[in-house]
């Protein structure tokens, strides 16, 4: 999946961000906050009350996205008061923008968002498996936190239209440029040494073969679950999963706990029965239900992971190897990008992925970068958890100083964002004293 001058506030940063959510507390923090009463208000504002469990739900959605967890109870109570603020300015601004008849929010918009705040979310964490497990401490399934989202994500969406409108006029003069450069070019860090690139993607894909032997494995176990072989047993023995270790146990789930493409045959078994063989983005299941109650049911699954195999994988080098060639003798490199890089985005332009600040790469890419001498060489083949990339160098920048002349059009960026925040805490004050606004006690 993820950035100066002056350092905003937490006030001000939150904003832009229009989403600062809250935490999990380890040790005693978390347990004070899991027995806090859901009925009780921490804040009013306007006819609306702030209750501590949507403060609390804030602080969780904060540890999740942001990994923020105070090991203090001042800490607590500091981060605590800061999300609050930070929920009462937001209201303040959802007010304004639902009085607000001409701004739209269709549920297309809202579940386009929500994807992406997800998988915004998903990429911060190493490994899929890694965020849906921080979501299982968190209580969460991964329906449970999208349904959880998705009411702020909408109210996102009412503000963002609101502020987007509001400020679209503000713009600043040279003058006002000038200023900000005086006030504040002591302190505005010099501008890192950056680089252009484009790269060709060559994933390491599972054949058809490769998927053929492992659908024929799984149907040979199933096979063997259904002559009367025991299913936890060969769940140890043959299932790809962190379930394998307990036979296979997935506990007692609902189907909004799971894929629809796993949830839905699963709930179609009754007591004994064993699935077919079942496909989706995380492999081969086979599926056996233990007994069901209602909406929930106990299942065993026995996963087979398709992987790339040896020979998948040396297709992928033999592919690379002979793009290289033929970048070697002359062939356009942003020609190959398009027919074969498997990078949809950077696919449409030739590969060109744009400029980075040198230090800013994962450390695979800037080490061979940085030893590139000349702007059009082509480098690689490079092994990161996506594939093997070529990359082409095609433009570099020096490191420097910001200066008026070389980089007005940055400065007025930047004059243009502090203007924004200072119209925006104005704003905000406005709104507030007409609005009104009820803080409480959080102890």
């Amino acid at each position: 999946m993820h950035r100066s001058i002056p350092r905003p506030t937490a006030k001000h940063r939150g904003l832009f961000s229009l989403l600062l959510c809250g935490l999990l507390v380890l040790g005693g923090c978390a347990s004070t906050i899991a027995m806090e009463p859901v009925e009780r208000i921490v804040a009013i504002v306007g006819n609306e009350p702030i209750l501590a469990s949507e403060l609390a739900l804030q602080m969780q959605l904060l540890a999740i996205n942001q990994g923020v967890r105070p090991q203090t109870e001042e800490e607590m109570n500091q981060l605590q008061q800061q999300v609050l603020d930070q929920m009462i300015s937001e209201q303040l601004f959802l007010i304004e923008a639902k009085q607000d008849t001409s701004i739209r929010v269709t549920d297309t918009e809202i579940e386009q968002a929500l994807d992406e705040r997800v998988m915004n979310i998903a990429s911060q964490y190493p490994s899929e498996e890694q965020f849906l497990d921080e979501l299982a401490r968190e209580g969460l399934s991964f329906r449970d936190f999208k349904r959880r989202l998705r009411p702020e994500i909408e109210n996102q969406l009412y503000k963002q239209k609101l502020i987007q409108m509001k400020l679209s006029q503000i713009s600043v003069s040279r003058q006002e440029v000038l200023e900000f450069y005086d006030l504040y070019k002591d302190s505005i860090p010099e501008q890192a040494e950056t680089v252009r690139l484009a790269h060709i993607l060559v994933t390491f894909i599972p054949s058809q073969t490769t998927r053929d032997s492992v659908m024929a494995e799984a149907e040979a176990v199933r096979q063997n679950v259904v002559s009367g072989a025991d299913f936890a047993t060969l769940a140890m023995t043959y299932s790809d999963g962190p379930s394998a270790l307990i036979g296979g146990d997935l506990g007692t789930i609902s189907e909004d706990d799971v894929l629809p493409e796993f949830g839905r045959p699963a709930f179609m078994l009754q007591p004994g029965e064993i699935s077919s063989v079942i496909t989706t983005d995380n492999g081969l299941h086979i599926i056996k239900c233990e007994s069901k109650d209602g909406q929930r049911g106990h299942f065993r699954q026995i996963l087979f992971e398709v992987k790339p195999s040896a020979a998948d994988t040396q297709l992928a080098y033999t592919l690379i190897d002979s793009l290289q060639r033929e970048i070697t003798d002359g062939a356009d490199f942003r020609e190959l990008a398009k027919a074969f890089s498997a990078d949809d985005e950077s696919r449409k332009q030739g590969g060109e992925l744009g400029w980075f600040p040198l230090k800013g790469l994962p450390p695979v890419f800037s080490s061979v970068i940085d030893s590139v001498e000349q702007i059009g060489d082509v480098c690689g083949p490079v092994q990161s958890e996506f594939g093997l990339h070529l990359l082409k160098l095609l433009d570099r920048k020096e490191s420097r100083q910001i200066t008026l002349d070389d980089d007005f059009d940055r400065l007025k960026d930047l004059a243009r964002q502090t203007k924004t925040g200072e119209y925006v805490n104005q704003w905000v004050e406005e709104i507030r004293k007409r609005t009104y606004v009820e803080i409480r006690p959080l102890q």
